[in-house]
């Protein structure tokens, strides 16, 4: 399978690192604005060195079009002439940037989208009782550099530094947390694509005495109560949790297995 990788970032580079070594797999394109950490990446690939390619030439050459950039590159992507074809697969990282894009999400006819489970747990759980939510909840708890740069933290000049123990930054709907936390909240995007549920509660939480970033879950309905808790150790990226590394990791894995484990 011919794989081409949009973002050249931490997990970007996780998931070059990760084709690079295996077979079923074949890294052939790069796309990112920072060409200095294009060609870092590229240097560190032992086994094969994928070129540069504009965003059209990866698309059209790719089987598995990875995107692990930012939110704000999605329209383009899902605009993109190259990419509804059979057998092309879209794998999303910036789930965020999809909630201004459902129109276009839903136009997609032949490209299958792959949205991995990120940094939370239990979506099995949630896409299960899917249109039988009554509420639905989210409180994400982040080291307080994990915050750091987020529009809503500058909007309203809120000095992370002077933080003691947790504080409550925000409480409010999704879209305003998706555009408030463009790098941070892309869970509760994907909660939500899971749910269905447009009555999402979210809350975000500064803490400056943990090094965890957790997301905890919890809807109720005619099904009873779910409760999900994760506490997830930060990558090399503060904004970004490891997990979220392994979870996409596992989503390309799944596209080969021929065990599907789960809904």
């Amino acid at each position: 399978m011919k794989v081409g990788i949009i973002g050249c970032g931490f997990i970007g580079s996780e998931i070059a690192k990760f084709i690079d070594k295996n077979q079923n797999f074949q890294l052939i394109g790069l796309n990112d604005i920072d060409k200095n950490k294009l060609n870092e990446l590229i240097q560190s690939l032992k086994y094969n060195k994928p070129k540069f390619m504009e965003l059209d030439d990866l698309i059209m050459n790719s089987d598995l079009i990875v995107e692990s950039a930012a939110k704000n590159i999605i329209s383009n992507i899902l605009r993109n002439k190259n990419l509804d074809k059979k057998n092309k697969k879209l794998l999303i990282m910036s789930t965020g940037g999809l909630i201004n894009n459902l129109r276009l999400l839903g136009k997609m006819e032949n490209c299958k989208i792959l949205l991995p489970s990120g940094a939370i747990a239990g979506l099995d759980a949630i896409k299960s009782v899917s249109g039988k939510i009554r509420s639905l909840t989210l409180t994400t708890t982040k080291p307080v550099k994990g915050l750091e740069g987020a529009p809503y933290i500058t909007k309203n000049k809120i000095y992370l530094a002077n933080i003691r123990g947790k504080r409550t930054l925000f409480e409010g709907n999704l879209k305003e947390a998706v555009e408030g936390f463009p790098q941070n909240i892309n869970v509760a995007a994907t909660l939500y694509l899971a749910s269905k549920f447009n009555g999402i509660k979210v809350r975000i939480i500064a803490d400056s005495d943990t090094k965890f970033n957790t997301h905890e879950i919890e809807a109720i309905g005619n099904f009873g109560i779910i409760t999900i808790k994760t506490q997830n150790l930060p990558s090399k990226n503060p904004k970004t949790s490891y997990l979220a590394v392994l979870s996409a990791i596992q989503t390309i894995k799944n596209t080969e297995s021929k065990v599907k484990i789960g809904n």
